[in-house]
């Protein structure tokens, strides 16, 4: 079994191989485990293509995160099935020269529920961002918990930044079977 993962123009599209092998997108677009080369060829020619494999383990990400809001964010997945554990979330790419105020975590429920746990505290603060070049890794407050498949991570601040305010948000991690 080859180990690429395919994006397809569509979510949940079933695509008929020469093989007779049939793949099926998840709801977000992504098709996992296709069995040979030329299953892989058949999917390209049907409009798909091959994501090369996330940089450093990338699990789930937010572009353009509202950082002056403190409603639920959900990040988005990279990956489907298996449980996996968070090594690593980094925020980058702010809109403002000086986040200064806001703060706020991490949470695998929505409404700053512990869900399976949280991941970053509601004091984490984003001071460390000084502008678009520069980056800040969070502090993980359970670094060592592994998550069931299927948990979504939701971004939720408890203090905004007081203006507007977006950056980018990257979570970086281990997937087990």
């Amino acid at each position: 079994m080859l180990t690429s993962l395919v994006f397809s123009p569509l979510p949940n599209q079933s695509i008929v191989c020469s093989s007779g092998n049939i793949y099926a997108s998840n709801v977000n677009n992504i098709i996992k485990n296709v069995a040979s080369v030329a299953d892989l060829s058949d999917l390209t020619a049907a409009g798909c293509f091959v994501l090369n494999p996330p940089p450093s383990n990338l699990l789930f990400k937010l572009t353009g995160a509202n950082f002056n809001s403190t409603s639920d964010q959900i990040l988005i997945p990279y990956f489907g099935g298996g449980k996996f554990r968070v090594t690593k979330i980094t925020v980058g790419n702010t809109s403002v020269n000086g986040m200064s105020t806001a703060a706020g975590g991490i949470y695998t429920a929505a409404s700053k529920a512990t869900g399976q746990g949280v991941l970053v505290a509601a004091g984490q603060v984003y001071t460390g961002l000084t502008n678009a070049a520069t980056a800040l890794d969070l502090t993980l407050a359970l670094p060592n918990l592994i998550l069931n498949a299927g948990t979504s991570l939701y971004l939720s601040l408890t203090t905004g930044q007081g203006a507007t305010a977006t950056a980018d948000i990257y979570v970086f991690g281990d997937v087990y079977g």
